[in-house]
């Protein structure tokens, strides 16, 4: 159960993505985060891909009705559209995940996935839930519920024709029945062992929809006005949910502003009737708790008693708030108050905790440096006790010291990464993967939308006399003369890495032996040996690339030459040194609107033997999105020159054999 109780305070409102500038909240916006303390009510919002979502509607019950609300996605997205760039499948779904934690962040919901693999256009419903093998993803769906415990369920989709796709139908498919298992405790019973238990929502809606050729709503149907006006944010929902789905750039996505009256419509699927709203019925305060009367109470005069020019004034009546709350009987509503209450103390306080590396990359066997900030900016006492590094023995201060009113108390550590820390690798990609769906062993990780930090220190202060534990991933900061201050993840990386020039060798004549270059890359100084062999292919011989000893850096071998004349396959590529072990091959993407993106994934080249004629040798070639084409053209061997508009004349056209448009080039052009 504890572990479960975690999970829950990291999904925390102030919870902000490893590698995001650090959340900070102005008085407004404290304000509306002091009356969702008084809120308990939830709702899940359930579809297939990212931007499949209702920005509009989930930004309004996480901001107008202070509801916590989440958005579960079946998949993350793997088999759509680049708009970009030219990262396809797992790539993708790494971009479009990211994207969807940065439009999280803008409309306020909770951030979940499934396990299935988003495969692209998918004809049917039974097709989709074939691949994704139904079962495992219903099951992931009812973890979700149960873990999440939302009062009211609504669906983006229907489960027939007028979903549009495979996909679409298939998640509301996926949501119906997962809204009957959750509360069934003979459905997944070995998800008990992990802290949850059965959960009934109230009720299962659909958010019918007008778009795409298609309108489902009806006059008769439950209404709601989502484009009202938040005074306290100086914005409408419409405007919010605007800058969310504008986030979604790898699917072109940017829209403009909206304001002014917007009308969702929803019909009932399942569960207790509602006459005037979704939440029917729904007790929404702390009222459906034992002992909860005081604590409405308590909030109410802390938000009556608000200062906009001095929230600080708050922090004593937060702290009393705080320890009413500890003695309440209720597990999950308790633990996630607690957590809002203690960054709401920490955002009234003005209080800047900061853990930040020297460097982006933390090596296996290297050193780190990593800095810890304390900052008190306003009259709040505020005394520091510890601070730790995850959770280590060793605290960096151990004598209390007040901490002076703007003056900063600023600490170093310097470690060892030790050669078994875990790489940075999306968990989701950690093992071996069939088409329809992820391979995931560790049931808790289920449902997340990312790893949890490299690292994270523990700040141990003591506010206005009560001992509070804060929490800071460790990031890694620095200076861009142009964007200025950047935060970006610590990435954990091993000392070697290896990426092969070709994912894919053409052996077109058998009697010729084929290069496989490689980039070696040493991320700390190695010393390989004379006879160190970084490729084999497996059950038969060994290229020995022999690398000469390295310092940090990065260079290009060319002397692997495979001979066997016959072989087809993979060549994968591994050090003898046994302190290195086998090679990854690090892959690294990197946009502006989102953060840094790392994995990593066995290195190797794919050997294709095939007997190939072409016709002509000159393409004049119109690139695409995402588009790898031109790659394999020049390993058959044409002779392939890249065409700009100013190139399409007529004139300069004759000098080709022929003219290829790469895929989606008309998205790019």
């Amino acid at each position: 159960m504890k572990k479960f109780c975690l999970l829950l305070i990291a999904l925390s409102i102030f919870i902000f993505s490893n590698a995001q500038t650090p959340a900070t909240f102005n008085s407004a916006e404290i304000l509306l985060n002091l009356k969702k303390l008084k809120v308990l009510g939830s709702v899940l919002y359930i579809a297939a891909h990212p931007d499949d979502e209702n920005t509009r509607l989930l930004a309004y019950m996480s901001k107008e009705r202070l509801y916590r609300t989440g958005y579960l996605s079946i998949t993350r997205g793997d088999g759509g559209q680049n708009l970009i760039g030219d990262e396809q499948g797992i790539e993708l779904g790494l971009i479009r995940t990211q994207e969807l934690l940065a439009a999280r962040r803008i409309d306020g919901a909770e951030q979940y996935f499934t396990r299935a693999y988003d495969f692209g256009f998918s004809k049917s419903t039974d097709e989709a839930l074939k691949i994704w093998d139904k079962e495992k993803i219903l099951s992931d769906v009812v973890w979700v519920i149960r873990k999440f415990q939302p009062d009211i369920i609504i669906a983006r989709f229907p489960p027939d024709n007028r979903a549009g796709h495979g996909h679409h139908s298939a998640s509301a498919v996926l949501a119906q029945e997962a809204y009957i298992a959750a509360a069934d405790p003979n459905r997944f019973p070995e998800q008990f062992l992990y802290g949850v238990k059965p959960w009934k929502a109230k009720r299962i809606v659909w958010n019918t929809f007008n778009f795409g050729g298609g309108n489902t709503t009806s006059n008769d149907q439950l209404k709601i006005d989502v484009g009202v006006y938040n005074q306290l944010l100086g914005k409408g929902y419409g405007e919010i949910a605007s800058e969310s789905r504008s986030m979604h750039k790898s699917q072109g996505f940017g829209v403009p502003r909206q304001r002014g009256q917007q009308i969702e419509f929803f019909t009932p699927i399942n569960g207790e009737a509602m006459t005037t709203d979704i939440a029917d019925g729904v007790v929404t305060d702390w009222s459906r708790v034992e002992g909860g009367a005081e604590i409405n109470k308590m909030i109410d005069q802390i938000v009556n008693a608000y200062s906009f020019v001095n929230p600080s004034a708050s922090v004593k009546n937060l702290i009393l708030l705080y320890k009413a709350i500890e003695k309440i009987n209720d597990g999950d509503w308790k633990i996630k108050k607690l957590s809002e209450v203690k960054n709401l103390i920490e955002a009234c306080a003005g209080l800047f905790l900061e853990a930040v590396a020297t460097e982006q990359y933390a090596v296996q066997g290297d050193s780190l440096h990593i800095n810890l900030t304390a900052l008190n900016r306003t009259d709040v006492e505020i005394i520091p006790y510890s601070f730790f590094l995850n959770n280590e023995s060793d605290a960096i201060i151990k004598t209390p010291i007040k901490l002076v009113k703007n003056v900063f108390l600023r600490e170093r550590n310097n470690f060892i990464v030790s050669e078994t820390k875990a790489l940075s690798q999306p968990y989701w990609l950690s093992n071996t993967n069939p088409k329809g769906l992820f391979t995931v062993s560790d049931q808790l990780l289920i449902g997340n939308a990312e790893n949890v930090a490299a690292y994270n220190a523990t700040f141990i202060m003591e506010v206005e006399g009560q001992i509070f534990s804060f929490e800071k991933a460790v990031l890694y900061k620095f200076t861009d003369p142009v964007k200025g201050e950047i935060y970006q993840p610590l990435v954990v990386i091993p000392a070697v890495t290896v990426k092969p020039i070709y994912n894919l060798r053409i052996k077109k004549r058998a009697d010729v032996g084929l290069p496989i270059p490689v980039y070696l890359k040493a991320n700390k100084t190695v010393d390989f040996t004379s006879q160190t062999t970084i490729a084999q292919i497996p059950a038969a011989n060994k290229l020995a690339l022999n690398p000469p000893p390295m310092k940090s850096g990065e260079m290009r071998l060319e002397n692997g030459i495979l001979t066997d004349k016959k072989y087809i396959g993979s060549v994968q590529f591994f050090a003898n040194n046994s302190k290195e072990g086998s090679l990854n091959n690090w892959h690294n993407i990197s946009y502006d609107h989102i953060p840094a993106i790392n994995y990593f994934n066995t290195a190797s080249v794919n050997i294709v033997n095939i007997d190939v004629k072409i016709s002509g040798e000159k393409i004049g070639y119109i690139n695409g999105a995402g588009d790898k084409v031109a790659e394999a053209l020049l390993q058959l061997g044409y002779s392939v020159t890249f065409l700009v508009e100013k190139d399409i004349t007529a004139a300069n056209l004759k000098k080709y054999d022929a003219i290829v448009t790469g895929v989606r080039a008309y998205n790019v052009h």
